[in-house]
């Protein structure tokens, strides 16, 4: 009899076990040049850009599709991990170190005011788990790029601030 009750619950830990899908805290290794075990590799390094701060005389879609943006809290995060050393930031242009006194400069030229990061540029590793038909994205750097404003106070550009790279 108990030999029978347990092949049971063994059957049935077998069964409910069966269709659990990955650990959703499980990342892929950055910069490894394989795929998490059951993924597919959609695309290494792809950059993605978002304008945070659309036109709103522009259309109505730009402003429609960062309704939900609420990035205050990363970027300061950043920025207090550049100022406190936890962080090191490159030159977007050249991939050279920035100091501190460097970001500080660069915030100076925008008076400070963070809110003109309009946009922000993310390098991702995406990968697609076709058992769970679900897509992953591991972001490995963001760029910060402010506004830069033409003679009737309309952006025209943005200037990037520097890189931060998330996953080394």
């Amino acid at each position: 009899m108990k030999t029978a009750i347990t092949a049971i619950i063994i059957a049935a830990l077998i069964v409910s076990c069966k269709g659990q899908k990955p650990d959703a805290g499980e990342k892929p290794a950055a910069g490894t040049g394989s795929a998490p075990e059951g993924a597919v590799i959609i695309a290494r390094d792809i950059v993605t850009e978002v304008i945070v701060r659309p036109d709103p005389d522009g259309d109505p879609w730009e402003t429609e599709k960062v309704m939900g943006y609420q990035g205050e809290a990363m970027i300061n995060s950043i920025f207090d991990r550049i100022y406190n050393g936890s962080l090191t930031v490159y030159d977007y242009h050249t991939g050279e170190t920035l100091s501190a006194d460097d970001i500080r400069k660069t915030e100076k030229e925008f008076d400070d005011d963070r809110s003109r990061i309009g946009k922000l540029s993310f390098t991702e590793d995406w990968f697609y788990y076709p058992a769970y038909n679900r897509l992953e994205k591991v972001t490995k750097s963001v760029v910060f790029g402010y506004e830069l404003y033409n003679n009737q106070g309309k952006v025209y550009a943005y200037r990037a601030a520097f890189q931060a790279r998330l996953v080394e």
